[in-house]
């Protein structure tokens, strides 16, 4: 797969691509708006009283799982639509499907299925904070597979991140096994408002790793064409959302656990937050995520990434009354710092190097003027 960002020129939409890191960061800053309006429109569409998780859902425990599945389904229409629209059918069909790009759109639907499942089953702090794991999986995917270097400080980070999970998990912190500051290893499987928080939060740590995995594999292929690769990325992203929902139901009938089995009992309330959910975090946060990876260094892509952190806790609090401990507090910014930090002090200095670049041309093109002059005199 290391050789695929050579294909280019052959009719694609292929070429030597040029960024555009403006038109990347606004796009970018829409992705993860939308992205992080998800646990309000997951729980709108799927809760018996949307503020109130005491009273169940409207359907089962795999229905996140299945409004994943429409949410993907909604972006491949979208795609194929625009791709129509803006004559790319040719395009798309010499594209060559590669690994790459099938499994980064598998990987981000299965992500995406575990991350809307978690956020029904536990707190929107949690779910996000496991999610956001995933950068920190593309780095390690990135070591393990490209044998790309981790500096001293990247495996610093990486320990952050670890720390930061135990704190949001209350395994380690202020209060914890009846310490001032203690460490305590007995997770708390149920609250009263969310019986099933442990499973909550073992699929918010899945939806993570598949998130880092799609992130990993959309660093390959920049040169493909946006729209083209779209419509790929959504055919794969329905298949990974899919798999997820046909496990939870497999694992339901042979467990005997028939809360996992799908069942739909919407309301028309519930069918609105549906359709929002499909819409605005389907194609056009996915859609702009696709145009924000085109325009956008790994770098820039995976810090602004994490706007969608603040987004969703304001959501978690301002909503939906879920009050942010401190351990939990503290856990999210070791993970959104440790996260962000290497990518964050790489772009400062590629801004640094950028700029003493652009002094060094300007001074060679002075003096070369000046040399012009002293010759002609």
């Amino acid at each position: 797969m290391a050789d695929e960002i050579k294909t280019a020129g052959q009719g694609d939409g292929s070429k030597d691509y040029q960024m555009n890191r403006k038109i990347g960061t606004i796009f970018m800053l829409i992705s993860a708006t939308g992205m992080g309006l998800v646990p309000l429109f997951s729980r709108w569409g799927t809760r018996t009283d949307m503020f109130d998780a005491t009273q169940g859902l409207n359907g089962s425990d795999s229905i996140g799982a299945i409004m994943a599945l429409g949410r993907m389904s909604m972006g491949l229409i979208f795609f194929v639509i625009l791709m129509v629209a803006t004559h790319k059918v040719t395009t798309f069909k010499k594209l060559k499907l590669t690994p790459a790009i099938a499994l980064g759109g598998l990987m981000i639907g299965m992500s995406l299925a575990c991350y809307v499942t978690s956020t029904l089953m536990t707190t929107v702090a949690n779910a996000v904070m496991f999610i956001y794991t995933g950068p920190v999986i593309c780095v390690l995917l990135a070591r393990i597979f490209r044998k790309e270097p981790m500096s001293p400080l990247q495996w610093v980070c990486l320990c952050v991140v670890f720390i930061g999970m135990l704190f949001g998990e209350s395994l380690l912190g202020f209060g914890v096994g009846g310490n001032v500051f203690g460490l305590d290893f007995n997770l708390a499987p149920s609250t009263p408002e969310f019986p099933q928080k442990m499973v909550g939060d073992i699929f918010g740590l899945l939806s993570g790793v598949f998130y880092g995995a799609s992130m990993f594999f959309n660093g390959y292929r920049k040169d493909a064409d946006t729209t083209a690769r779209g419509v790929y990325n959504f055919i794969f992203a329905v298949i990974g959302a899919g798999v997820i929902a046909i496990l939870m139901n497999v694992v339901g009938m042979a467990t005997g656990q028939t809360n996992w089995i799908t069942e739909i009992h919407f309301t028309a309330f519930n069918w609105v937050g549906a359709v929002l959910l499909w819409i605005v975090c389907g194609p056009i946060a996915l859609g702009c995520l696709l145009v924000a990876g085109r325009n956008l260094p790994a770098m820039d892509y995976s810090t602004i990434a994490y706007w969608e952190v603040p987004v969703a806790l304001f959501i978690g609090l301002v909503v939906f009354s879920e009050p942010v401990t401190l351990n939990t507090a503290i856990g999210i910014i070791l993970i959104v710092g440790g996260g962000a930090f290497p990518t964050v002090k790489a772009m400062i200095q590629g801004s640094k190097m950028e700029k003493q670049q652009q002094v060094a041309e300007n001074l060679s093109e002075r003096l070369a003027e000046e040399a012009a002059k002293e010759e002609e005199r």
